[in-house]
């Protein structure tokens, strides 16, 4: 299996995308496995010929030559999912920052989200234009054509509240504010809140603050030289102690902070961390 990584090339898209990664894997290859992580990035992948398999917090994506293209949506999973690739893959897949996607959609990101690996047909040309670029044979052609895409579709977005909290909520100050404390500063319910962040997240606050942590703190170490004071990273990304940093990387990878950094690979632009097994 073969992953490249890049950054958008166009200005305008790097207010919303992260990042965009082609992995291919081969029908002479053996199957691909490994443990992805949550996130608080909205993921959107399609794969030509391919078909998607979900049971539980396992996903399989298999060769498929009865399905011209897969396309998913993944934005709500707070818990490991075990990935496998089987058989001739071409996958595109797109890390949308968060809240960013609702700029491109019509209706509400939750309006396109039935589970953790929904269906993803946001637009009636979806489908064939996911199919071209998928037979296009050099990968930056590929990027070049999924960015003129979704730069079609751009529409934008604005919400009274949304913006603001998550601005502050990814802050750098180490001192950041409580949910509670979110919504008394913006003069805004605790059940509003979880509305709307359903609606345009499909996280709850709390889901979308213990995933931030856990990145935030997966990025330290990743820019950390000395690499071994968990306890000085955990007081920089706003756990209470280290016990609280074991506890929330237990439940949201099932590992603790010092397998995770032992086991895990981060790929090229550091913002995808994989097991493989």
């Amino acid at each position: 299996m073969k992953i490249k990584v890049f950054s958008p090339s166009t200005p305008l898209l790097k207010k919303y995308i992260e990042s965009i990664y082609i992995l291919t894997h081969t029908a002479e290859e053996k199957p691909a496995k490994y443990i992805t992580f949550p996130s608080i990035f909205t993921i959107v992948s399609s794969s030509e010929k391919s078909r998607a398999m979900t049971k539980n917090n396992q996903l399989t994506i298999r060769e498929c030559h009865d399905n011209e293209v897969e396309t998913n949506l993944v934005s709500d999973f707070n818990k490991p999912v075990y990935v496998q690739y089987e058989g001739k893959i071409n996958e595109i897949t797109i890390y949308f920052k968060p809240l960013a996607i609702n700029s491109f959609l019509e209706n509400n990101l939750s309006h396109y989200n039935s589970s953790n690996f929904s269906q993803f047909l946001p637009f009636e040309d979806y489908r064939k234009a996911m199919i071209n670029i998928l037979s296009l044979q050099n990968d930056t052609e590929k990027i070049e054509a999924v960015e003129r895409y979704w730069l079609s579709k751009l529409r934008g977005f604005h919400h009274n509240f949304l913006e603001t909290i998550l601005s502050e909520m990814m802050g750098d100050d180490n001192d950041a504010l409580t949910i509670t404390e979110l919504c008394k500063k913006n003069n805004i319910s605790r059940t509003t809140l979880n509305k709307h962040f359903d609606r345009h997240i499909c996280k709850t606050p709390s889901e979308f603050k213990k995933i931030l942590r856990f990145r935030n703190a997966v990025n330290k170490y990743a820019s950390d030289k000395a690499k071994n004071n968990l306890t000085d990273i955990a007081y920089s990304v706003d756990y209470f102690d280290q016990s609280h940093m074991i506890r929330e990387f237990k439940s949201v990878t099932g590992l603790s902070p010092k397998v995770f950094f032992e086991k895990t690979t981060a790929l090229e632009k550091k913002q995808i961390h994989w097991l493989f097994l």
